[in-house]
């Protein structure tokens, strides 16, 4: 068995928001040995799935960033 990586980026994140929403999102940082964090975007999103807390409250806070990211109140 190997280790399994990911880059991480801006693209990525909005491509699993638009197929499968904050569970897709959350998926991208579940599922590999390794995950590396190529913008600002990804750090903040490693950052909440980095936190002690239910799985459904994570989805819930990716849910409200990335709205505010595609509205605008948040920089790239």
């Amino acid at each position: 068995m190997g280790f399994n990586k990911i880059y991480i980026n801006f693209e990525k994140i909005i491509s699993a928001w638009k197929n499968d929403g904050a569970e897709g999102v959350a998926y991208l940082y579940q599922h590999y040995d390794g995950v590396i964090m190529t913008d600002k975007t990804s750090m903040y999103i490693g950052h909440i799935m980095g936190k002690d807390e239910e799985n459904s409250y994570k989805h819930k806070l990716i849910e409200v960033y990335m709205e505010q990211l595609l509205d605008g109140l948040h920089t790239i």
